[in-house]
This record gives C-alpha cells, structure tokens and sequence, in this order.
C-alpha cells in the first residue's frame, strides 16, 4: 500500500515546501495540493459530497496555483511523485494548461501527475465564461488537446470546443505524464475506467472505498482500456489500522492519502506539529518502528 501525503487546505501555504520534503524523507509515496479557480463568496450550487450539500472548508482557505505550488514542492524534493488534486482543466484554456503541466513536469523530472475533475461549482464556471453543462465533454476535450501538445510534435486540432492550425508546443515533457481523474459520480469514474491511468477517490469510510474500486475495476475490465495498470487512491475517513488496510489492498485500492495533522486537530497550524504529525504516521504505517 502506498501512502500519499495531502497538502490541500492548509492555511500556511509558504509550508509546503517544507512538508513536500518531510514527506519524501519519511517515506511517503507523494504529495497532493489542491485547484480551485476562485472561490465566490455567494454560491448557490450544492457540494455533492456531503449529506447537507455545504462544502466542508472554510470559503476564505487558500487554494494556492497547483502548478506554481508543485514546481516549488519539486525544488525541494528529489523521489515523491507530485499530483493535483484535482485540477480544474476545464477552466482553463488548452494552451496554458498544458504548458503549465509540461513545465512543472520538466522541473521536476517527470514526477508530475495531472490529477483532473470536471468540477461542481457553477459559479466558478459562470464566473470564467465557460458552460457549465458542457463541462465534462470539454474535460475530455482538453485532455486530448494535452497529450497532442505534450508531443512537442506540431499538431493541430479541430473539436467541439477547440480549434486551431499546427502549433508547437515548447517545452514539451521529456517523460510521459499520467492523467489520473478525481471525483465519485458515474460520469467521473467511466472517465477513469476509459481514459485515465489512476483515480483519485473521495474521502470514504473502508466499506464505501472498497465498494467504490469493485465498480471501478468492473468499468476497466469493460472498457477500451481493459488490462491497463490502473493505480487507485483514496482518502480515508478515520484513522487507519493495519486491519483496515489489509482489505483495501486486496480489494485494488493502491495508496491511501492521509492528512495526519487533521487526525488529532484539523486547525494544527504550525510546522513543527505537522512535521512531528508527518513524522509519527510514517513511524506507525510506513516503517513500522
């Protein structure tokens, strides 16, 4: 099982650098940070995750850039792998998304995951112009326009949402970059299983993780990418036990996202705790010791 650290919602943005390197010398598989375009203070839409439809986050939290907040991780760190969690592609236009992703992923020499969902917020879609209804198909879109760019070849590309003559995109990765989708809803996960190489899964209870993965695994296996390597991870509500671990593995799930701070007070402010936080979860999960 692999263990990935969650550097999303945290107040103290100048820390993660810090964490990022914490997280790789205590062994941690990677780090994730979080998107979000901008927060509008009026918002109408429903969180679909919870039972009462209200987002659990505060709305003034800092949603640092993924890709500057990545690069900065990359800096620091030589091994853990660096994935977004999620990235709002959609709401961006192709071009400067996939030369944000390709720079990030030079710099860090090829550690870089683009972990992407077609969003909730409508306000936040009304608020960039873009269709809110139509989020998904430009998603899938704006992938495909990626993996064109990401060639460094010229390429041109004529879809519904996009178009335009052969360009080059420079610089252009030097490593293949995974393309893992987030999110829980039907629409999400057939992304998963057809289109992309991992799955970021929601904060489940072990019995809703495990029962998440079965559907997923059957997607895959139905798919046009059946037999593909599909790496699965979740956030894991509770805290954790070797007895809760051991049937997430066999049921596929790959790696578990931890906030270990949060396990004891989510409002843990200061880096010495959440380093010494960071510090006892690999002790009790990663080295046994």
């Amino acid at each position: 099982m692999q263990f990935w650290l969650n550097l999303g919602f945290i107040r103290e943005v100048e820390q993660l650098p810090d964490l990022a390197a914490a997280a790789e010398a205590a062994g941690f598989e990677g780090v994730t940070v979080a998107d979000r375009y901008v927060m509008p203070v009026a918002i109408g839409t429903k969180y679909p995750y919870t039972p009462d439809g209200e987002m659990f986050w505060p709305k003034d939290i800092p949603f640092p850039d993924p890709w500057v907040a990545i690069a900065a991780m990359a800096a620091r760190t030589s091994r853990v792998r660096l994935v977004s969690n999620i990235y709002l592609m959609a709401l961006d236009d192709p071009f400067r998304a996939a030369s944000a992703v390709a720079t990030a992923s030079l710099l860090s020499r090829g550690r870089v995951i683009c972990g992407v969902s077609s969003g909730w917020l409508k306000e936040e879609f009304d608020l960039a112009g873009v269709d809110f209804a139509s989020r998904g198909r430009r998603l899938d879109e704006a992938l495909v326009v990626a993996k064109k760019l990401w060639t460094g070849s010229p390429v041109s590309h004529q879809g519904e949402f996009f178009r335009f003559p052969e360009v080059i995109l420079s610089p252009a990765p030097t490593a293949p970059i995974p393309i893992f989708g987030g999110g829980g809803s039907a629409a999400a996960m057939r992304r998963v299983a057809n289109a992309c190489d991992g799955w970021l899964g929601l904060w489940y209870t072990p019995d809703k993780a495990i029962e998440a993965v079965t559907k997923l695994v059957a997607l895959r296996a139905e798919g046009p990418r059946a037999g593909q390597p599909l790496e699965t991870l979740i956030g894991l509500v509770g805290k954790p036990t070797s007895e809760t671990l051991k049937p997430l593995e066999d049921a596929g799930i790959t790696g578990v996202i931890a906030t270990p701070w949060a396990m004891e007070d989510p409002r843990t402010a200061s880096l010495d705790a959440k380093l010494a936080a960071i510090d006892g979860y690999a002790k009790r999960f990663l080295t046994g010791s």
